[in-house]
């Protein structure tokens, strides 16, 4: 092992220890019909399920149907062993020291890889409001 893989190691260990909350990753894998009220309910695999950061991003001001309105976004830390969030997962928030954040669901914009990250980053936005 390189001094280099042996630091990275460290790191990564060390960011574990300070993920405080706790989240689900999944990602749609289907729908469900249900013929009494017409209704097409989506169906959801589990990718990723632990701790995790939640951070908040720098709102943002966007046009949307010619209406301005504030884009907030995340910043979700899993595990750098956590391989499988994509792009369009939604992210459960279970748990955090931030209350309003608790019951969230976020929607994964980008997943940040690389050799040497200590963390895996899921940039999501809340498209909840609030």
């Amino acid at each position: 092992m390189s001094v280099a893989s042996s630091t990275i190691g460290f790191f990564r260990a060390q960011w574990e220890r300070r993920f405080v909350d706790s989240c689900v990753v999944k990602r749609q894998t289907g729908e469900t019909f249900d013929p009494d009220t017409g209704q097409a309910t989506p169906t959801y695999a589990t990718q990723y399920s632990g701790p995790c950061l939640v951070r908040p991003g720098s709102p943002s001001d966007v046009v949307a149907g010619e209406q301005q309105v504030e884009l907030r976004t995340y910043t979700v830390l899993v595990p750098h062993h956590v391989t499988t969030p994509q792009v369009d997962d939604l992210v459960d928030v279970t748990s955090t020291r931030d209350g309003v954040l608790n019951g969230k669901t976020l929607v994964v914009r980008n997943v940040s890889s690389d050799t040497y990250n200590t963390v895996r980053r899921l940039v999501c936005e809340d498209n909840q409001g609030g």
